[in-house]
C-alpha cells in the first residue's frame, strides 16, 4: 500500500525526532515546490509534518554537503534500505545542523525537545 506525506516544512528541523511510520514505497507531495505524487522508497517518517529519512538518488552527491531537501534526510538506495530495516519504531532520531528548531508546532514529537527539568515542571503536583 502506498501512502501520500504532504510535505509541509521547507527546512528539517534541529532536535530529537522519533520513528513513527515506515512504508517501503510512499507518494510524496509539495506544490510549494511543484512536485507532487513523488513516489520515494525506504521511507522513514521521523514527524508529523512531513520530515522523514528515504531514498534519493537524485542528490547522493549532495548529501552530508549541501542542503538540497525541502524537510527530509536523503540517503543513498544502500543506506536508505539499511536504516529503514534497523529502525524501530519509538528510536530517537537526533537531527543537527539546521537553524530551524523544532517546536511545540510539530506536535506530539516535541515532547522529546523538553529538558528533563522542562518535563517535570509540566506535571501535575
Amino acid at each position: 500500500m502506498r501512502r501520500t506525506a504532504a510535505l509541509t516544512v521547507t527546512a528539517l528541523t534541529r532536535g530529537i525526532h522519533i520513528v513513527m511510520d515506515k512504508q517501503e514505497t510512499t507518494l510524496m507531495s509539495n506544490p510549494a515546490y511543484g512536485y507532487s505524487n513523488v513516489p520515494e522508497k525506504w521511507a522513514v517518517r521521523i514527524s508529523d509534518n512531513g520530515e522523514f529519512i528515504h531514498q534519493n538518488q537524485y542528490t547522493v552527491t549532495d548529501q552530508g554537503v549541501v542542503n538540497v531537501s525541502h524537510g527530509c534526510i536523503n540517503l543513498s538506495a544502500q543506506s536508505a534500505q539499511a536504516y529503514f530495516a534497523s529502525a524501530i519504531y519509538g528510536d530517537p532520531v537526533e537531527v543537527t545542523g539546521t537553524s530551524v528548531e523544532l517546536s511545540a508546532v510539530d506536535g506530539d514529537i516535541y515532547d522529546w525537545a523538553l529538558t528533563w527539568e522542562q518535563w517535570k515542571a509540566l506535571s501535575v503536583t
